[in-house]
């Protein structure tokens, strides 16, 4: 269930990343980029749900987003607070994919690139790079 719930969380953020996007002018191609890349983390959790037997629920009909989205900077905290949003979804999957070491190792991937993109949209925290003395996560 919980990569299904995860699943609902990307659908979740593709759609505020449409509503956002609207208001994003100065940075509207960031936003596009970044929404390929949760498009990206769906096709693939789709892919494993399928692989795994699984039927992956629709997206849901309609969403209700935490705030009203009328100007940049609003969108800007819609997409950070979305952002963190994704984290426990997918610190959950690294607890579940404990014997499947290339899927958790996708999910520790998807917690960094999620807090980077909170990050970036705004979200309290010091954002820095990845050490070059440490290996990049495979």
């Amino acid at each position: 269930m919980s990569m299904q719930a995860a699943l609902d969380g990307e659908y979740a953020i593709m759609y505020a990343y449409g509503v956002a996007g609207a208001r994003l002018a100065a940075q509207r191609d960031v936003a596009l980029t970044l929404l390929e890349e949760h498009r990206a983390s769906r096709d693939q959790l789709r892919q494993w749900l399928l692989a795994d037997g699984d039927q992956p629920g629709p997206p849901a009909p309609a969403y209700t987003l935490p705030t009203t989205v009328t100007a940049d900077t609003a969108a800007r905290d819609l997409l950070a607070d979305l952002e963190l949003r994704l984290i426990p979804l997918y610190t959950q999957l690294v607890a579940d994919f404990a014997d499947d070491q290339p899927r958790q190792r996708w999910a520790v991937r998807q917690i960094r690139a999620c807090a980077l993109r909170a990050q970036f949209w705004g979200a309290a925290g010091q954002a820095f790079p990845w050490p070059e003395e440490l290996p990049t996560p495979v």
